[in-house]
C-alpha cells in the first residue's frame, strides 16, 4: 500500500490512542464533562431528546463552530459528521459546496439533500447562512428519519435552526470581525523558457519541413541562439493571474435580548472578499431578524425575516467546464517569456492566437467581466397553540424568493468575440423563483405510568413558481466597455442580413401537497418504537402517477436501563437502534410528461434577406409514465457512552436501495429526440459509520476534547433498465471537458463514477522496431501492439511514443482495449478535530481526510498532449521526454546512438493525436488536510467587567494549512463536472488558496 495512505491511517489512529493514554493518567472523573445525554435534536417536525432518538442522525451544535471564523457554513461543518461528505468543487470565491449523505443515490439527478431552515424549505441553504447565526444543524441520514419529509428526502435532510434571543435576558451586542488574506497554495509546474524552446525546436524541426524550420528561426532564432533562453526572465503566468494577495473583510454584528414575554435577535453580516485570480471576488450582505412573543400562556408567535444579497465577480477558469472556455490553459500553456511574436507580449496578437489557440492570460482575465448575483428573501412565521397539557397545534408559513442574475461581457480578445466578427458579446440572464410553504401539525404527548406516547399528524403544501430569461447579444462596438454594454444593449448592431439570437425564457411551476403522521412509543424508558407515514402528491408527474407513499419504522433498546447494566460504572449509555423506511425523490422539471415547443433562431429559416426564428419541441421526449423515485433504507446503530459520558460515540451500518431512478436516458434518435426522462434502473449504497468523542482532560485550568469520525460507503449500480445503447447492462458517458470523449463507464455491478480508458504502458523503445538504415525509417516489429489510431492521430508509431496495453492481444490498440481505471469513491473518509483550553487561551485543529479515491486529472492529459498546436507550453515532466536531437541540435536516427541519447530519459513524446483518457491521468486522491487551526485569547472576566464588556476574545486562524497527498494537481478534492455520473474530474479548476486571518469577538 502507498506510504502516504499508511501515514494517514497511522496519524488517524493516533488520535484515538492518545486520548486513551491521557485518560488513563487523569484520575479526575466528572459527570458533567462528557456529552450532554439530555441534548435535544430535531427529528421529523418535532424535537426529541437525543437519548430517545431511534434514527441515524448526526448533529453539530453552535458550541462546536462558534470559535471557527468562516464565511461559509458548509466549510464550518466539513469533516464533523459521519457519513456526510462536504467538499468544495474548487477554490473560487463563492464556489459551490457539495454535500453528499451516505454516497448519494441518484445517477443523473441531483444528490443534494433537502434543506429545512427554521421549518421552511430552502435550496442550498448553507450558502446564505453565516456560521455565527446557526444554533444547530441536524442531518437525517436514514429513511426511517427522512421518510416523513417524503419528497426529495431520498438524499438526506439537513435541518437548520438559527439563533434567537432569550426571554428574561438583558440585551447583548456582539461584534465578531476578521481581516484576512488569501494566497495561492499550489501551482502546476511547467517547462522553463529554455526547456520550452528546446521542445519547440524538436516540433518544428523533427519532420524536416523547411517552412517549419524557417518559422522556428524567425520566432526563436537558430539552435546556437537558444542558450540565451537559459538566462531570459521567466514569466510565471500562473502567478500573474492567480498570485495576487486577496484580502477579506468580514463583519458579524448581532443584537439579542428579551423581556418577560418576548425575545429578539438581529444578525447582520458583511463580507468583502477578493479572489486570488485577477478580476474575481465575492461580496455578501445578510440580515436576519427573529422575534418570539408569548401572546398568552397557551399561544406563542415566532417571526423570522432573512435577506441575503451576494455577488460573485469574475469569469473564473472555465465557465462551462469545457475545453473551449478553459482559461486555465492560457496561464499554463502560454509561452513563459516575453518575445517570440511580432506583437508585444502584453498586447493582443490575433495571428499568434490563431496559431496557438492561446491568448495572453492577463489580457484575457482583464477582457472578461462577469457578475453573478443572487438575492434571497425568506419570511416565515410560526404560531404555536397549547390546546391543553397534552395537545399542541403548530402552524408554520413561509415565503422564500430567490432572484438571480448573470451579466457577462466578452471583450474583443476572447474566443467568443473572435467568432463574431471580433466584436464584443454580452450574455444576460435573470431568474426568479418563489416558494410558499405551509405546514400544520397537531401533537399529542402523554405519559401513562411506564408508557409514554407522542403522536404527530400533519399537512403541508409547497407551491413553487418562477421565471427565467436569457439572451446572448452580439456585435457591440469594439471600443465599448463592459459597463457601457450592460447599460446600453441597444448599441449592438447586427451585420446586414443577420439577426440577434432569440431570448430563451422558461417557467418552473411546481406544486406539492402532503399528509403525514408519526407515532413514538416508549415503554419503561427502555424500549422505543417509532412509526411514520407520508403521502406526497407532486405536479411534476403526470395524472395517475402523482402520489407517492413513504412509510417508515424504527425501534431502539436502551440497554443501560436494564438491571444488569444500570449500576455499571464503566458503561453509562448503550442504546441499540434499528430502522427501515422509504423516501422519495421528484427532482425533475415541470411538465416533462407533455410536449411543449420552443422558438429559436437556431431552428430558423431564411425569408428574404433575414432569418425567421422557428419552433421545435427540443431534444427531450415527453414521458407520461414517469413516476416517483424511491429509496429504501435499512439501518442498525449503536450509541454508547463510557465513564459517565467521558467517552461517547455511535456506530451505524446501513443499506440504501434506490429503484425507479429518475434518469435522463439517451434514446434512439429515430424517435426524433435525444433524451427522455425515465424510471430506469436502481442503485445500492452499503456502508458503515463510526464516530467517537471524548473529554480527555478536564481540569480547572486545562481541558482537552476530541471528536472524530470515519465512514465507508460502497455504491453499486444494480440495474440500468432500458437506458442502454450497446448492451442491456452498460453504456458510456462523456465527462464533457473534451468533445466526443466517452471517458466514464456506467455499468451494472460497478459504482457510479467509473473511469473508462486505456492502460498506460510506458513508451515504445528501440527494441520494439525494425530499422531500415537506407531509408532511416523505424517500423514496428510484428507482434508489437500498434497504438497509432488510439494515441497518435493515425501517424506511424516511432520510438519514444506513448505505449498502451493491448488487453485483448489482437496487436491493435483500439476501443476494445479500454477498461475500468478505478473510480472516485473512497474506501473510507472522515475527519477529526481537537480543542484545547488553557486558562484564557484556546486552540482548535480540524482535519478531514479521504483514502482510496481516484482523481481524474484531465489537466494532465491536456498539458502533456501535443495534438494540434505548436508554441504551447507543457508540464515540467515533459522535459524528461524521449529525445530526437542531441546537444548540438542534430537529429539522431541511428538506433544505437538514439538509445544512448535516451538512456537517462523516462518520459514519452507528447501524443500527436486527439485527447484521450489513459491511466497516466488517474491518480490516487487520498489526502489528509489540516483544514483549520485557530488560536484564541480571551481577557479575564474581571478585566472585561472593568471595560464594561462581558467577553473580549482575540484570535488568529489559518485555513487550508497543509495537505498530505500524492496528487500532482491543484487539489485532490476538485470536482468540476457538476454531474453525479462524472465525479472526481479535475479540469480547469480555480486553484485553492491558503487563508490567514485575525479577528476579534466582543460582547457588550
Amino acid at each position: 500500500m502507498d506510504k502516504r495512505v499508511q501515514s494517514i491511517k497511522w496519524l488517524y489512529l493516533s488520535f484515538f490512542l492518545l486520548p486513551v493514554l491521557a485518560m488513563a493518567q487523569e484520575k479526575e472523573t466528572q459527570k458533567d464533562k462528557g456529552t450532554n445525554i439530555d441534548e435535544v435534536v430535531l427529528v421529523g417536525y418535532t424535537k426529541v431528546s437525543k437519548k430517545d432518538v431511534t434514527n441515524a442522525v448526526s448533529s453539530v451544535k453552535a458550541e462546536a463552530i462558534k470559535d471557527m471564523p468562516s464565511n461559509n457554513a458548509a466549510e464550518a461543518i466539513q469533516g464533523r459528521m459521519a457519513g456526510v461528505q462536504v467538499s468544495l468543487s474548487e477554490g473560487s470565491p463563492g464556489a459551490d459546496v457539495d454535500i453528499v449523505i451516505r454516497g448519494g443515490n441518484s445517477i443523473t439527478g441531483s444528490n443534494a439533500p433537502l434543506y429545512i431552515v427554521d421549518g421552511v424549505q430552502m435550496d442550498n441553504a448553507l450558502s446564505i447562512l453565516s456560521p455565527k447565526e446557526i444554533e444547530s444543524i441536524e442531518v437525517l441520514k436514514d429513511a426511517s428519519s427522512t421518510s416523513i419529509y417524503g419528497a426529495r428526502g431520498a438524499n438526506g435532510v439537513v435541518l437548520i435552526s438559527t439563533k434567537g434571543g432569550r426571554k428574561k435576558a438583558k440585551t447583548f451586542i456582539n461584534y465578531n470581525g476578521f481581516l484576512g488574506v488569501r494566497s495561492i497554495h499550489n501551482t502546476i509546474d511547467v517547462l522553463d523558457p529554455y526547456q520550452y524552446v528546446l521542445y519547440q525546436y524538436e516540433l518544428y524541426n523533427k519532420a524536416g519541413i523547411q517552412t517549419d524550420i524557417d518559422a522556428f528561426k524567425t520566432r526563436y532564432g537558430t539552435f546556437e541562439d537558444l542558450g540565451k533562453y537559459k538566462d531570459i526572465k521567466k514569466r510565471d503566468w500562473q502567478d500573474e493571474v492567480f498570485g495576487r494577495e486577496a484580502f477579506n473583510f468580514t463583519h458579524n454584528l448581532s443584537l439579542t435580548g428579551g423581556t418577560e414575554k418576548s425575545s429578539f435577535s438581529l444578525s447582520l453580516n458583511n463580507v468583502q472578499e477578493d479572489g486570488i485570480m485577477i478580476g474575481s471576488g465575492f461580496k455578501r450582505n445578510m440580515a436576519n431578524f427573529k422575534y418570539d412573543y408569548d401572546i398568552s400562556k397557551k399561544l406563542s408567535l415566532t417571526l423570522n425575516a432573512r435577506y441575503s444579497r451576494q455577488t460573485i465577480f469574475g469569469a473564473g477558469t472555465s465557465s462551462t467546464g469545457s475545453q473551449g472556455t478553459n482559461r486555465l490553459r492560457n496561464a499554463v500553456r502560454y509561452q513563459p517569456f516575453e518575445g517570440g511574436s511580432t506583437v508585444d507580449v502584453d498586447e493582443f496578437d490575433p495571428l499568434f492566437a490563431d496559431q496557438t489557440n492561446l491568448v495572453n492570460p492577463v489580457l484575457l482575465a482583464n477582457n472578461e467581466v462577469k457578475e453573478n448575483g443572487r438575492n434571497d428573501l425568506m419570511l416565515n412565521g410560526t404560531l404555536e397553540y397549547k390546546i391543553n397539557k397534552d395537545f399542541t397545534f403548530r402552524s408554520v408559513i413561509g415565503y422564500v424568493q430567490r432572484d438571480e442574475f448573470v451579466n457577462q461581457f466578452s471583450g474583443t480578445v476572447t474566443s467568443l468575440a473572435r467568432q463574431n466578427n471580433d466584436q464584443p458579446v454580452v450574455f444576460l440572464s435573470k431568474a426568479q423563483t418563489r416558494r410558499i410553504t405551509n405546514t400544520n401539525t397537531l401533537n399529542f404527548r402523554k405519559t401513562f405510568g411506564k408508557h409514554k406516547l407522542d403522536l404527530l399528524a400533519g399537512q403541508e403544501i409547497v407551491k413553487t413558481d418562477g421565471e427565467s430569461l436569457a439572451i446572448n447579444i452580439k456585435w457591440f462596438p469594439k471600443s465599448i466597455s463592459a459597463e457601457e454594454a450592460f447599460a446600453n444593449i441597444q448599441s449592438a448592431s447586427p451585420p446586414s442580413g443577420l439577426v440577434q439570437d432569440a431570448p430563451k425564457a422558461g417557467r418552473a411551476p411546481d406544486r406539492l401537497a402532503s399528509f403525514f403522521g408519526r407515532a413514538n412509543y416508549i415503554f419503561n424508558n427502555k424500549y422505543i418504537l417509532t412509526a411514520s407515514m407520508r403521502a406526497d402528491g407532486s405536479s411534476v408527474f403526470g395524472p395517475g402517477n402523482r402520489w407517492g407513499y413513504f412509510p417508515a419504522a424504527s425501534a431502539a433498546w436502551k440497554i443501560t436501563e436494564e438491571n444488569f447494566l444500570k449500576d455499571s460504572k464503566t458503561i453509562s449509555e448503550l442504546k441499540l437502534r434499528v430502522g427501515y423506511g422509504l423516501s422519495g425523490n421528484n427532482r425533475i422539471g415541470a411538465f416533462l410528461y407533455d410536449t411543449f415547443f420552443i422558438t429559436s433562431s437556431d431552428y430558423g429559416y431564411a425569408f428574404g434577406t433575414n432569418v425567421t426564428p422557428g419552433a421545435t419541441t427540443g431534444n427531450i421526449m415527453a414521458n407520461k409514465n414517469v413516476k416517483w423515485e424511491t429509496a429504501t433504507s435499512k439501518n442498525a446503530g449503536l450509541d454508547f457512552g463510557l465513564f459517565n459520558g467521558r467517552i461517547y460515540g455511535t456506530l451505524d451500518v446501513y443499506q440504501t436501495d434506490t429503484k425507479d431512478l429518475l434518469l435522463l436516458a439517451k434514446i434512439p434518435q429515430t424517435t426524433g429526440y435525444e433524451y427522455q426522462y425515465q424510471n430506469s434502473g436502481s442503485t445500492t449504497n452499503k456502508g458503515i459509520e463510526f464516530s467517537v468523542g471524548s473529554t480527555i482532560i478536564s481540569k480547572e485550568n486545562f481541558t482537552w476534547k476530541i471528536d472524530a469520525n470515519i465512514s465507508s460507503n460502497k455504491n453499486t449500480i444494480k440495474s440500468l433498465g432500458n437506458n442502454t445503447s450497446a448492451s442491456s447492462n452498460f453504456y458510456y458517458y462523456p465527462s464533457g471537458w473534451q468533445n466526443n470523449l466517452n471517458d466514464f463507464l456506467v455499468q451494472v455491478g460497478k459504482p457510479v463514477g467509473t473511469y473508462w480508458g486505456y492502460v498506460t504502458a510506458g513508451r515504445y523503445e528501440i527494441n520494439d522496431f525494425d530499422y531500415n538504415s537506407t531509408t532511416q525509417v523505424y517500423t514496428l516489429k510484428a507482434g508489437v501492439p500498434n497504438a497509432s489510431a488510439a494515441a497518435n492521430g493515425a501517424k506511424p508509431i516511432q520510438p519514444g511514443d506513448l505505449k498502451l496495453q493491448d488487453l485483448n492481444n489482437d496487436g491493435i490498440i483500439d476501443n476494445q482495449d479500454m477498461t475500468d481505471l478505478g473510480n472516485a469513491q473512497p474506501k473510507f473518509y472522515g475527519g477529526f478535530n481537537q480543542t484545547f483550553r488553557y486558562k484564557n487561551w484556546d486552540m482548535s485543529l480540524m482535519f478531514n481526510f479521504s483514502v482510496g479515491n481516484k482523481v481524474y486529472n484531465a489537466n494532465k492529459i491536456e498539458y502533456s498532449t501535443q495534438y494540434l498546436y505548436k508554441d504551447n507550453n507543457m508540464l515540467a515532466e515533459v522535459a524528461n521526454r524521449w529525445r530526437w536531437f542531441d546537444d548540438a541540435g542534430i537529429k539522431v536516427n541511428d538506433p544505437t546512438a538514439l538509445a544512448a541519447l535516451n538512456a537517462n530519459t523516462t518520459g514519452w513524446t507528447p501524443p500527436a493525436g486527439a485527447y484521450f483518457l489513459h491511466s497516466y491521468a488517474i491518480e490516487d486522491g487520498s489526502f489528509l488536510r489540516l483544514n483549520n487551526v485557530t488560536l484564541g485569547y480571551s481577557l479575564g472576566k474581571e478585566f472585561t467587567k472593568q471595560l464594561g464588556l462581558s467577553n473580549f476574545r482575540l484570535y488568529f486562524t489559518m485555513n487550508n494549512v497543509f495537505t498530505i497527498t500524492g496528487y500532482s494537481g491543484y487539489d485532490p478534492e476538485a470536482n468540476t463536472r457538476r454531474n453525479p455520473l462524472t465525479p472526481g474530474v479535475d479540469y480547469a479548476a480555480y486553484p485553492r488558496s491558503r487563508f490567514i486571518l485575525s479577528g476579534v469577538d466582543i460582547t457588550f
